[in-house]
């Protein structure tokens, strides 16, 4: 089963008077539970790709599937919340919240998405990261390489993988 499917998938920018040719025509099948590296020259595109299969730019033609849903052709309240739920995307900076905590950085899509947090799960994951005697540090209080596991926990929640509950009332 593809949990990733994109169909000619084009983007193009202007510059001026001259249109820039980003992708052109990218089709690209992921099954669950495969690899995928992105490879090629500086300027090739792969940066462009990712942003679009991330949801955070739109293709200027073609179709973006992730597990059947068509992100190209969702409002941009449907794709932040789609984003926000099913995309993890982790960025050379991490784009951590320097006056949030670890603990409140790795749970903000959680409670953006006004669910309560499994704490067993939340635990767990944070032992595995070694983060526990860290949860209370704000990113600054992390040397850089250290900062990408916050980061990394973050979007291993948004993939659905730490357990959470709807909020009541909300």
């Amino acid at each position: 089963m593809n949990i990733l499917q994109c169909e000619n998938v084009t983007k193009t920018y202007k510059m001026g008077q001259t249109t820039v040719i980003a992708l052109d025509g990218v089709d690209l099948a992921v099954e669950k539970g495969e690899f995928v590296a992105v490879v090629g020259a500086s300027g090739s595109g792969k940066s462009t790709l990712l942003h679009m299969l991330g949801g955070v730019d739109r293709p200027t033609s073609g179709t973006i599937k992730i597990e059947d849903t068509d992100i190209s052709t969702l409002s941009e309240k449907q794709l932040s919340v789609f984003r926000r739920r099913k995309v993890g995307l982790i960025y050379q900076f991490y784009n951590l919240i320097p006056t949030l905590d670890v603990r409140q950085n790795i749970l903000l899509p959680v409670l953006l998405d006004g669910q309560k947090p499994d704490e067993e799960s939340f635990r767990e994951l944070a032992d595995t990261l070694g983060l526990t005697d860290r949860l209370h540090h704000l990113p600054a209080q992390h040397p850089r390489a250290a900062a990408r596991r916050p980061a990394a926990a973050r979007r291993h929640r948004q993939g659905v993988d730490l357990p959470a509950r709807r909020a009541s009332g909300g």
